[in-house]
C-alpha cells in the first residue's frame, strides 16, 4: 500500500513538473514574441510581410481587424521558418503533400494552388479592360493569361488533389473581354511542351523557356515581324536557384535548378536597349541585373525585379510603341519583344499610382498587352483602378 501511494505520488509529481514546464515554455515563447521587432519583408519567402493592423470599430464590426490580426501574428511568429519546416517534415511522414497552398509533387515539383477568382473584382478589373479598349479603340490590345503549373503540369501534382478548374476560369474571361481584345493562347503553347522544362520546380514563375514558347504564340497573334528577331542562343546565369514555393512550404529547401537567359547567337545583331526606372530616376544599358543572383530571389534578374513604371527604348528599326500591363510573369518574356519595337513601356499596377491617360498619349503607344498569370489575375485588386481612375486601390 505504501509504495502504491508513492508511485501515485511520483506520478502525481512528475505530471505537475511537466504542467509548471510547459507553462514556462508558454511564457517564454510570448515573451520572445513580444521582445522580437516585427519584420517587414521576408527575405527568404520574397514577399512583404502582414504588418500589425489598426484597431477601428467597422474593421471589428465586420470581422476585417480579427482576419489581418490573424494574418500578422501568424507572419510575425518567432521563428516562423524554422516551425514551417518541423510542420512540413511532421505533414509528409503522416502522408500529407501540402502545405500553406503547394503541392509536393513528383520529381521535385512543387506546384502552388490554383487560385479561387474573387468574382466581384474580377468583375471590375474585366469591365476597365472593356472600357480602356473603348476609349483607344484604334489602338490594338491583347490578352495573355498564363496558366499556373497546377492546370498545365497536373499529373505532377499528388493523388487525390483537387485544385481549381483554371481553364473554366480563362474560358469565362475570353468571353467577358469578346473580341475586341484578343486572346493570345499561352495555354496551347504550354500544353505542347509540357514534357519540358518550362515551369520551375521550386518556384511559382515559369521558366525562360515557357515565357519563349509563349512569345513564339504571341508573335504569331500579333503578327510581328519575327525576321527582325536575331538567332537566339540559351546559357544558364546560374545553377543555385531555389525558389519561392520552396520557402512559401518547407519542401525541396535544398533543391537548386538553372536559370537561363537567351542572348542572339551573334552578338551584333542584338538590339540596343536603355532601359529607364521611372519612379527611381535611374538607367541601366541591360535588361538583366546580375547582382540579383547574389541574392535569394535569383527570378529578380529580370528587369530587376518589379517596378512601377520601366520605359525601355531600343535601337530597333521601328516606330511602333508598345505598353505591356503585367505581372512577374513579363518580366522573363519582355526581352524577346525588344527587337519589335522603338519602345515598350511597362507598368506593374500593383505598384503604379501614376496617370495611364498621359502614359498612352506622351509615349504614342501603338499596341497593348496584358500579361499575366492566371492566379494574379483573379485576385488582383489594382487593375481597374490604373485603368479608370489613374490610381490604385
Amino acid at each position: 500500500m505504501k509504495q502504491t501511494r508513492q508511485r501515485k505520488k511520483g506520478k502525481l509529481y512528475n505530471r505537475k513538473a511537466m504542467a509548471l514546464l510547459f507553462i514556462v515554455f508558454l511564457m517564454l515563447f510570448c515573451l520572445v514574441n513580444v521582445l522580437v521587432r516585427d519584420k517587414e519583408f521576408s527575405e527568404k519567402e520574397n514577399r512583404m510581410l502582414e504588418q500589425k493592423p489598426k484597431l477601428s470599430w467597422s474593421g471589428i464590426e465586420s470581422g476585417r481587424y480579427m482576419k489581418q490580426y490573424e494574418s500578422y501574428k501568424s507572419d510575425q511568429f518567432a521563428g516562423r521558418n524554422f516551425w514551417v519546416a518541423f510542420k512540413t517534415r511532421v505533414d509528409l511522414i503522416a502522408g500529407r503533400r501540402e502545405s500553406n497552398g503547394v503541392f509536393k509533387g513528383d520529381n521535385n515539383y512543387l506546384l502552388e494552388d490554383i487560385a479561387k477568382p474573387n468574382q466581384e473584382q474580377m468583375k471590375q478589373n474585366l469591365k476597365a479592360i472593356r472600357e480602356f479598349e473603348k476609349e483607344y479603340k484604334d489602338i490594338p490590345m491583347y490578352m495573355m493569361l498564363v496558366p499556373n503549373a497546377a492546370n498545365i503540369l497536373s499529373e505532377r501534382l499528388p493523388n487525390f488533389a483537387v485544385t481549381e478548374n483554371q481553364e473554366a476560369t480563362f474560358d469565362a474571361i475570353k468571353k467577358t473581354l469578346g473580341d475586341k481584345i484578343t486572346w493570345v493562347d499561352a495555354g496551347k503553347a504550354l500544353k505542347a511542351h509540357k514534357k519540358e522544362e518550362i515551369y520551375y520546380h521550386t518556384d511559382h514563375h515559369w521558366t525562360t523557356l515557357g515565357a519563349y514558347y509563349a512569345y513564339e504564340e504571341l508573335a504569331k497573334t500579333m503578327k510581328l515581324d519575327t525576321s527582325k528577331s536575331p538567332k537566339l542562343k540559351a546559357y544558364a546565369v546560374t545553377n543555385a536557384f531555389n525558389g519561392t514555393l520552396s520557402a512559401t512550404s518547407g519542401y525541396e529547401t535544398g533543391y537548386e535548378e538553372p536559370i537561363y537567359i537567351y542572348v542572339p547567337e551573334k552578338e551584333k545583331e542584338a538590339a540596343q536597349v536603355v532601359v529607364s526606372y521611372v519612379d527611381e530616376k535611374k538607367k541601366t544599358a541591360t535588361l538583366y541585373d546580375r547582382s540579383k543572383l547574389k541574392e535569394k530571389d535569383k527570378y529578380a534578374l529580370f528587369l530587376g525585379g518589379n517596378y512601377s513604371m520601366i520605359d525601355i527604348r531600343t535601337t530597333a528599326d521601328t516606330t511602333d510603341r508598345l505598353l505591356v500591363i503585367k505581372d512577374s510573369y513579363a518580366n522573363c518574356l519582355i526581352p524577346f519583344l525588344t527587337p519589335y519595337y522603338r519602345e515598350i513601356i511597362v507598368l506593374d499596377p500593383r505598384y503604379y499610382y501614376g496617370d495611364i491617360k498621359e502614359v498612352m498619349k506622351e509615349n504614342k503607344i501603338s499596341s497593348v498587352l496584358f500579361l499575366y498569370n492566371g492566379n494574379t489575375f483573379v485576385e488582383d485588386n489594382s487593375i481597374s483602378g490604373v485603368l479608370q481612375n489613374g490610381e490604385t486601390e
